[in-house]
């Protein structure tokens, strides 16, 4: 499997609308958007419990050699969204790999090698559903929403961080990943 280097977002949009944002916590369309972000903030709490990039993302994953890595980060709709797959030299410098391997697409997208490679492999590729909140799946959304209903409800409160809402955790728990180690 490989691990997570970095996410660089690469949509500006945010994954609900602050229409959205109004309805569900029963704010005032200018309270709504000084909430947003809440939003901001629940939306990274789902990514990071469902593994997955809400709206397009740049990420670099580094791992060891293996038949087949999976992506840290999903979803990874088509193979035209991995830009580099490298192999990494002792010193630190890299070999791109302009074949050899090939997507296997999906919520929990992996490379797949035609050889198991001889030394470390770095990825960057592009995960996510899209650009816009409109690209978000629905139980997503819902999730970011809850979430954010959560945090706002419990914003001020010091004794304790705010867990992840029942409802977000249940969603998060369809998209998430389960490792038992190497994969």
């Amino acid at each position: 499997m490989l691990r997570l280097v970095t996410r660089n977002p690469i949509a500006t949009a945010d994954p609900v609308t602050v229409a959205e944002v109004a309805r569900h916590l029963r704010l005032e369309t200018v309270e709504a958007q000084e909430a947003m972000g809440y939003v901001a903030t629940a939306a990274l709490e789902v990514e990071d419990a469902a593994r997955l990039a809400l709206l397009t993302t740049e990420v670099v994953a580094r791992g060891e050699p293996a038949q087949v890595l999976t992506l840290p980060i999903g979803p990874v709709l088509e193979e035209a969204d991995v830009q580099t797959v490298e192999l990494i030299n002792p010193d630190g410098s890299t070999v791109v790999q302009t074949s050899g391997w090939g997507l296997l697409a999906g919520q929990r997208a992996a490379i797949a090698f035609d050889e198991t490679p001889d030394r470390p492999v770095r990825v960057i590729y592009r995960a996510g559903y899209g650009g816009t909140e409109a690209d978000v799946p629905a139980d997503l959304r819902h999730a970011v929403l809850d979430q954010a209903l959560r945090l706002y409800d419990l914003r001020g409160d010091v004794d304790a961080p705010a867990p992840l809402c029942p409802a977000a955790a249940r969603i998060c728990a369809r998209y998430s990943r389960v490792s038992l180690g190497a994969a």
